[in-house]
């Protein structure tokens, strides 16, 4: 899948957990000052592992890689190749 239909996912999703618009939702501030808290930042990640197909236990994402949507799109992306 490519970087940008991942991160047009992620928008979504998070837009949906804020309840906002995805063109609200700047793909380059980090998660927490888009309004993401804990039970969001979880519901998140269990959104990835069934969307995308990833264990993030088995996936080498760090912390980091949750910078941004930005930044998390780019690394999803990565995982999927490998």
């Amino acid at each position: 899948m490519k970087t940008d239909d991942i991160l047009l996912e992620l928008k979504s999703h998070v837009a949906f957990l804020l309840g906002a618009e995805p063109e609200g939702i700047a793909p380059d501030q980090p998660l927490h000052l888009l309004g993401l808290d804990s039970m969001g930042f979880v519901d998140l990640l269990v959104f990835i592992e069934k969307q995308f197909g990833l264990s993030l236990m088995n996936s080498g994402l760090s912390q980091d890689d949750f910078a941004s949507l930005s930044v998390l799109a780019e690394r999803i992306a990565g995982a999927q190749r490998q």
